[in-house]
């Protein structure tokens, strides 16, 4: 009976602390801490329930020294930031499911992706390190990087990136850009070079055709969330295009290609209905081949 009772007694104490005062008892997330400090949200964190999504200080030192400091002088923002991190529930890692959707104190939604493939789950595609340090008023999991609030959907996105004006443009004359506002997207967007790699005759064939450019634009689409952290060597993703192809990964040397040409450029642009993967190559599916490329 009394180990019973001391070992209650230390389970009270483990969860005495707020999840503020267990991020502040521990320097790897001192930025953190500070930030929630700079910003006035540490009583309103220790009031209620929550789920803190917690980058630790080497997340936050992977953001360019310029996006820092601009957050540091502008509590508006910063605010806005951290709590996107914040969930006003308890969610342990148990709950966690495939393209599950909760709201942050923020008012945005941010993504749950689980890739049993590679043991990997993340949020808004930022990799779970570590789950469940349960507080007194929730449970802190800490996460690889810092999440970034989105800045719209797909179309959206790709509308404010400069260098994917020519997808855009190509999005509007097929009129598709609704389709790419349906939830849990993937986009592998190429960019204007890769659309420059193009002969003028493959350019001329592509946009005069009307179907032919609706297939090709959506070869370059997935109907799921796939981020970095979900990928994998010879992966085979169907694609929507109305064939419903297939795309091959080849993730090799910490870079990924997509199908022979195709590389990966810049990852995990996150959107709030998916993600996008901007490519230096457009992406021809095989039967369209010998039409477009001669082989």
């Amino acid at each position: 009976m009394r180990s019973f009772i001391l070992a209650f007694a230390l389970l009270g104490q483990c969860f005495a602390a707020t999840t503020v005062e267990i991020l502040a008892g521990d320097p790897r997330f001192s930025m953190l801490v500070g930030f929630v400090q700079q910003a006035g949200l540490v009583d309103a964190l220790n009031q209620g329930t929550f789920t803190i999504f917690a980058p630790s200080n080497d997340a936050f030192n992977k953001v360019p020294s310029a996006t820092l400091a601009a957050l540091g002088g502008n509590i508006t923002e910063l605010t806005k930031v951290l709590t996107y991190h914040v969930v006003a529930s308890s969610i342990m890692s148990s709950a966690a499911k495939n393209e599950l959707q909760v709201t942050t104190l923020n008012g945005q939604k941010a993504r749950f992706n689980v890739y049993d493939h590679n043991n990997a789950v993340t949020i808004q595609g930022c990799q779970i390190v570590a789950f469940d340090k349960v507080a007194s008023n929730g449970v802190i999991h800490e996460v690889f990087n810092v999440m970034m609030p989105p800045t719209g959907d797909i179309v959206d996105v790709v509308s404010k990136t400069s260098n994917v004006s020519t997808l855009l443009s190509l999005v509007q004359i097929a009129g598709i850009a609704q389709a790419l506002q349906a939830d849990g997207l993937t986009v592998f967007a190429p960019t204007n070079e890769a659309f420059a790699r193009l002969s003028n005759d493959q350019v001329k064939k592509i946009t005069s055709n009307h179907d032919l450019l609706v297939d090709i634009l959506q070869y370059h689409v997935v109907a799921h969330t796939e981020y970095a952290a979900g990928l994998y060597d010879r992966e085979s993703i169907r694609t929507i295009d109305a064939n419903r192809d297939t795309i091959q990964l080849h993730v090799e040397g910490g870079g990924v290609r997509v199908n022979t040409d195709g590389r990966v450029v810049q990852a995990d642009i996150g959107t709030t209905n998916g993600v996008i993967h901007l490519i230096d190559h457009v992406l021809i599916p095989s039967r369209h081949r010998l039409e477009l490329v001669g082989r």
